[in-house]
């Protein structure tokens, strides 16, 4: 593959985590337009709607990315997640474009990507931190249904964990909560096991996807990282911080306090969990880790 790996995830404006402007989607025009799917000429740093979707008209040089992923048979949402985009690394210009057999990314597209950096003060750990607390207080609609209609919610963290299928609907959805925050800090190597919190300790022990591995140890810990309540396979949070002994957390699909189920509760809520709620750490690998 040319160029390096996935720096962030990439969505347009129709979408609720729709990304600020940089080098990393001028790269990724170019290399669409060399590929045949997007006109040639000055690239703007936008990720545009008709960029993601493909022009209106059905042409092929106007479908844009979501083109590009019909052709390499990947789900043609338009987003730009590590698998699109290592299909992008890959690819070669088709037979009768010009340069046929080279990269989609040239020498100038792997500069802008290589010199492209999340801006300072906005790291990927935080990310995913405020995308969890901007929805802190949704609940399920309606009640108990495990499921809501909100386009930034939980049936749109469902889908996203179901690789954009529908499979994850009105299931328990706390590690689905938490693939949301993840995948919104670009975090490589997700996959639907995180709807598993047993998969998540399991994964996170063998240093599976997208875990370096799994402590007791919360001096080990960054905010960012799951941790694992209840017992085995019972409950899964992001770590927002510590509090002396107790670790600080946003959670799905739980109560915002101690009465009520920790595991069903039906909202995503900040919480504070004690010492002896916690089973372990699942320490996670951010971009540029």
């Amino acid at each position: 593959m040319v160029g390096p790996g996935l720096k962030r995830a990439l969505y347009p404006p129709d979408h609720p985590d729709a990304v600020t402007d940089g080098d990393d989607v001028v790269a990724l025009k170019r290399a669409i337009s060399r590929g045949g799917r997007w006109p040639w000429g000055t690239f703007d740093r936008a990720f545009s709607n008709s960029f993601s979707h493909g022009k209106a008209g059905g042409n092929v040089k106007d479908s844009g990315l979501a083109g590009f992923q019909r052709q390499m048979k990947i789900q043609p949402t338009g987003n730009l997640g590590e698998k699109t985009w290592n299909a992008v690394r890959s690819a070669r210009i088709p037979e009768g474009l010009p340069n046929a057999g080279e990269p989609l990314l040239d020498a100038t597209a792997v500069s802008l990507y290589e010199g492209y950096k999340v801006p300072s003060g906005k790291a990927p750990r935080q990310i995913a931190l405020d995308h969890l607390k901007a929805r802190t207080g949704y609940t399920e609609q309606p009640a108990n249904s495990n499921c809501d209609e909100r386009k930034d919610g939980i049936r749109t963290a469902q889908d996203k964990t179901a690789g954009s299928g529908t499979w994850l609907r009105y299931e328990p959805w706390c590690g689905c909560w938490c693939f949301y925050g993840l995948d919104a800090a670009g975090v490589a190597k997700l996959d639907s096991s995180l709807c598993s919190v047993a998969q998540i300790e399991d994964n996170a022990k063998a240093k599976r996807i997208c875990f370096k591995g799994w402590t007791t140890d919360k001096s080990k810990v960054k905010a960012g990282d799951l941790v694992v309540i209840g017992g085995y396979g019972v409950h899964v949070e992001m770590v927002r911080g510590f509090d002396g002994n107790n670790t600080l957390t946003y959670g799905g699909n739980t109560s915002p306090g101690s009465s009520g189920s920790q595991s069903n509760g039906g909202g995503a809520y900040s919480r504070s969990r004690t010492s002896g709620e916690v089973r372990g750490y699942a320490l996670v690998r951010y971009p540029g880790e």
